[in-house]
């Protein structure tokens, strides 16, 4: 009887012991899903818009990361060689950001660019029913002009579009969830092209090292 006894505690164990590191390998799994979504959200923001919340970004980070290194070994093969990618894309991602200095903008200068990409100065007071085609303006204005742009010239367009991202977030609960997805896709399209202007930069700076 004792040795029975002895047999269903063991096997309760076992079980109790499965069954918590089953919950905890679907747990980190969630975790690594919600980084992964995470960095894509703050990657494909403007490099103005994620410097002015950049104290932020790295502490939602230090976050999202804790528990993910605490329990790494609950993870899958594949899943722990994406989350060594991911530490390492933003490893990346954080010196470039530490490293550039933001712009300091000439208000005229500022003014000049807002008209041009939004038909306003007024950026913060656009109405949530017209939001979307001042994002449209903006972006079919990025794609004629970017070729002659300058980075300084990139600057002033990441601040526009960064206000026009402010303006969003302010608006968010107003706008239909047509704009809202017409906008989120005008968003990825700048992160895009601006990110598409410094791979082209780095590869020319290559060639001239060479």
């Amino acid at each position: 009887m004792k040795k029975l006894t002895i047999c269903l505690l063991t096997l309760l164990l076992a079980g109790f012991t499965y069954n918590v590191q089953a919950q905890s390998k679907t747990q980190v799994e969630e975790d690594l899903n919600n980084l992964r979504a995470w960095m894509h959200e703050k990657s494909s923001m403007a490099d103005s818009a994620i410097r002015a919340e950049w104290p932020t970004v790295k502490k939602e980070y230090k976050v999202k990361t804790s528990a993910l290194d605490q329990n790494a070994r609950n993870l899958s093969d594949s899943s722990r060689a994406e989350y060594k990618s991911i530490k390492e894309r933003y490893q990346q991602w954080e010196a470039q950001n530490e490293n550039r200095k933001a712009t300091s903008p000439d208000n005229q200068e500022l003014e000049h660019w807002e008209r041009q990409m939004t038909g306003t100065t007024q950026v913060r007071r656009i109405k949530p029913a017209n939001l979307r085609d001042n994002f449209v303006q903006a972006l079919e204005f990025t794609r004629q002009e970017r070729s002659n742009w300058s980075l300084r010239d990139w600057d002033y367009a990441e601040l526009v579009v960064g206000e026009l991202n402010t303006r969003k977030t302010d608006v968010l609960d107003k706008l239909n969830n047509s704009d809202k997805i017409k906008i989120a896709a005008l968003q990825v399209e700048f992160a895009t092209l601006r990110k598409s202007r410094e791979a082209k930069d780095a590869y020319e700076n290559v060639r001239e090292q060479h």
